[in-house]
């Protein structure tokens, strides 16, 4: 797949544009087909054309969609400039004369970039022309002293008032006038194509973009998923093939394949990857049909609650973690709404998890041993009465763990790491690392 997706229709010729930008070339876009393309992860989507009236319009929503996986959308010309117009305050950048119109609201209706066209086969060739292309053409003539500004303003409003399928400029122009003779005698010459033009600008705005290196897109606001979206992105990748297919787990990177082959050969370790993924999906769903809002805030204390359970407090450490598992910086928002996500379920379903937990410990491979370890450990525990001033001390016991057991360094941040892994505190804690040791003193005294 290209790293650019262009909608482009009857605006600009695809020959014309391709020499220009190398880039998929779409059809105008009708609603779907934008989010369609955002699954495809390109760095850019650049939307000229646009249908309307006949099939539901693009919608806000996956344009929004398209900029929050890190996207830039670039609008211009016709449709694009519209959706520009209504979005440039969330970062989709609007290029060209007509967005700008739209923009300051000088222009306001729809209809003034609508045009009849031709089929995909005869290359969505125009068969009317557009108000704004007869507005910019009127105000060019009249700058040139082809006709007055009070005649162009009438002309203007004949053909403003003509269905827009049947809007033509020379339809609009009375035989006998002097001043219509002029304007008929200059237009083949002094036609001002308004939309070409910026949707030529708009290719050569993401042509110079792209080749000055072009970051993923980083939203300042967080997309509302509601049931409704959520419904139709299903939808979408359904259509797509993305759902109900023969597995879930097809990756179409063979580095990405590649590796997917290596859990897989480990059966349990693949299970819990795939549950945790269910788990995440399932507490982005949960979010969205509570219509609980993650703030930028709870994303970022979700993110460095994360951190400091990794013991990733140190930037050098946090980014090395990160270049370890082929993640960029700019991922880290996504990351941290997948760990708020998280962290907003265990709280909101904190008693049904609860009770889950511990049908959770039965169904584990593990749990007999387990089970039987545990009480071995409770009984010896009602036995052992240690010495006031004999064993480790709580720094030792923690030190013991984490460095003996865990083969790591003691976290900076304990409470935090305790809470993150379950621990009501830390005290909580060291409670049970100190019975563990001795469990392990005895296991060992039993072994010499």
């Amino acid at each position: 797949m290209r790293q650019v997706v262009v909608f482009l229709g009857p605006t600009l010729a695809v020959g014309e544009a391709r020499a220009i930008l190398d880039a998929d070339y779409l059809a105008p876009a009708a609603h779907g087909d934008v989010l369609r393309a955002a699954l495809r992860r390109p760095r850019v989507i650049a939307l000229v054309d646009g249908v309307f009236e006949r099939v539901p319009a693009v919608w806000h929503k996956e344009i929004l969609f398209a900029l929050e996986q890190g996207i830039h959308v670039y609008g211009a010309a016709s449709m694009g400039a519209l959706r520009a117009a209504e979005l440039d305050r969330f970062g989709m950048r609007g290029v060209g004369e007509v967005y700008r119109l739209y923009a300051e609201g000088v222009l306001e209706d729809d209809d003034e970039v609508a045009v009849a066209h031709a089929a995909a086969e005869d290359g969505f060739r125009p068969v009317s022309e557009a108000m704004v292309d007869v507005r910019a053409t009127l105000a060019a003539a009249a700058a040139a002293g082809v006709v007055g500004e009070e005649t162009a303003a009438v002309i203007a409003a004949r053909v403003k008032a003509t269905f827009y399928p049947r809007r033509r400029l020379l339809l609009a122009l009375d035989a006998g006038d002097a001043e219509h003779a002029r304007l008929r005698a200059w237009l083949p010459e002094g036609r001002v194509e308004r939309k070409r033009l910026d949707a030529l600008a708009l290719l050569h705005v993401v042509r110079d973009d792209l080749a000055t290196g072009l970051e993923p897109f980083q939203p300042a606001w967080q997309l509302q998923r509601t049931r409704f979206w959520e419904s139709a992105l299903r939808s979408v990748r359904r259509t797509a093939g993305d759902e109900d297919g023969e597995s879930p787990f097809v990756a179409a990177d063979g580095a990405v394949a590649a590796l997917l082959d290596e859990f897989r050969l480990d059966p349990e370790r693949f299970t819990r990857l795939v549950e945790r993924s269910v788990l995440s999906a399932l507490a982005d769903d949960a979010v969205a049909r509570a219509g609980a809002a993650v703030s930028p805030s709870l994303r970022q204390t979700a993110l460095d609650e994360e951190r400091r359970s990794r013991g990733l407090d140190d930037p050098e450490r946090m980014r090395a973690w990160l270049d370890e598992r082929g993640l960029a910086e700019q991922e880290l928002p996504g990351l941290a709404g997948r760990f708020a996500a998280l962290r907003w379920v265990r709280r909101a379903y904190r008693d049904t998890v609860a009770e889950e937990l511990l049908l959770a410990l039965r169904l584990e491979e593990d749990f007999p041993r387990l089970a039987q370890r545990a009480e071995e450990k409770r009984v010896l525990l009602a036995e052992q009465v240690l010495p006031d001033g004999d064993g480790p001390t709580d720094g030792e016991v923690v030190a013991w763990y984490f460095t003996d057991r865990l083969g790591g360094a003691v976290p900076a941040r304990l409470q935090d790491w305790s809470r993150a892994h379950g621990w009501a505190s830390v005290d909580d804690l060291v409670r049970a690392l100190r019975a563990e040791w001795v469990f392990a003193e005895r296991a060992a005294g039993d072994r010499l």
